[in-house]
């Protein structure tokens, strides 16, 4: 399981990828690394406390506090995947910039990231579930060391977060399916057009010979803006602590 320390360490990457000023978003992310001392660790000062999502709930505060780490670790382990993800959004989008388009454009330009972009995801996936499973096994064995008077508030709680969280996650990742299908149907599109298509230098912008195919080429560009959006945007509804 990815512990939170991996969320602190990727924050600069997450600054250029997930939170980038575009047309869509502008976010922002900050994180820092707790500096290492002879006597031992300091503590980040300016480090957000983990929410107390699960002790706050029952009476065994200090047992109960580990689910609410091993929560927050699950909602980190997304973050470190999802920024994989956007790395490759970065990639293939930079095959579509207009100027790209000052020469006709042939299939192996796109297939290597493409390929390596949805392997990625399906490895992305596969790693989550995984996660989920072992938070799960982790859960129970935490349990046992909590008074029994708070397993059924807990009980319930648990299941309605790693519940929310597993609907939230799985929805992300159908919205890097529905980018990198998208985005395939936009290369076949652009394939298809046989180079019927040239670079305006002075506008900066692509156009298209055939009727409708202008038209056609914005929206696909625009959907993929638009998935790009939301799954920033349910990313958000998730956020690990350290993330301001």
């Amino acid at each position: 399981m990815y512990k939170i320390f991996k969320i602190i360490v990727i924050a600069s990457f997450f600054l250029s990828f997930i939170f980038a000023p575009s047309s869509a978003d502008a976010q922002g992310y900050k994180g820092g690394y707790s500096q290492e001392k002879k006597q031992g660790k300091s503590k980040d000062m300016a480090a957000k406390p983990i929410p107390k999502i699960f002790s706050s709930k029952v009476t065994s505060t200090y047992q109960v506090e580990k689910l609410d780490k091993l929560y927050d670790n699950l909602l980190a382990s997304l973050w470190v995947y999802a920024s994989t993800d956007f790395v490759y959004q970065k990639k293939l989008s930079a095959h579509i910039k207009p100027e790209r388009f000052k020469t006709t454009r042939y299939s192996k330009e796109f297939t290597g990231d493409m390929k390596a972009a949805m392997d990625n995801l399906n490895q992305n996936y596969a790693k989550m579930a995984s996660n989920i499973e072992n938070a799960q096994k982790k859960y129970i064995e935490i349990k046992q060391g909590i008074e029994i008077s708070d397993h059924e508030i807990l009980e319930k709680l648990w299941n309605e977060k790693i519940s929310e969280f597993q609907e939230k996650s799985n929805r992300y990742f159908k919205m890097q399916g529905k980018f990198l299908n998208t985005y395939k149907e936009l290369v076949g599109f652009i394939l298809n057009q046989g180079g019927s298509y040239y670079y305006k230098s002075a506008e900066r912008e692509v156009y298209f010979y055939k009727f409708g195919g202008y038209k056609l080429y914005g929206q696909y560009v625009d959907k993929l803006n638009m998935t790009s959006f939301e799954q920033k945007k349910l990313l958000k509804t998730m956020q690990p602590a350290n993330i301001r």
